[in-house]
């Protein structure tokens, strides 16, 4: 018992030294070939960015589509709005979790 507690405290400090304090957790999706980061940033809001070194803009009518559909499955709810935020690098988007979507 006390092996797994210290193995869970020790997994809890490496995440915590990943991923800082306030940050959303990022996570690395393709669409239309290209790399991008979906965030969690509320229960309702989600944000997709490309990565730091990539630096493209997401305000393509076909990377708009793919990114919509990558946040429906990561966060298993339909998107009810989203627009372009920060210049066209970043796709904020609005979902319902209540119409949950039937993957």
């Amino acid at each position: 018992m006390k092996v797994l507690i210290a193995a869970g405290s020790i997994c809890l400090s490496a995440c915590a030294l990943i991923t800082p304090p306030g940050e959303p957790v990022a996570r690395k999706v393709n669409a239309e070939g290209e790399p991008y980061l979906l965030s969690q940033l509320t229960a309702s809001t989600w944000t997709a960015t490309t990565p730091a070194s990539a630096g493209q803009r997401v305000n393509s009518s076909s990377s708009r589509a793919a990114l919509i559909l990558a946040i429906e499955h990561a966060s298993g709810c339909k998107v009810t709005d989203s627009n372009y935020s920060r210049d066209g690098l970043q796709l904020d988007a609005q979902v319902d979790c209540g119409s949950r979507l039937k993957n």
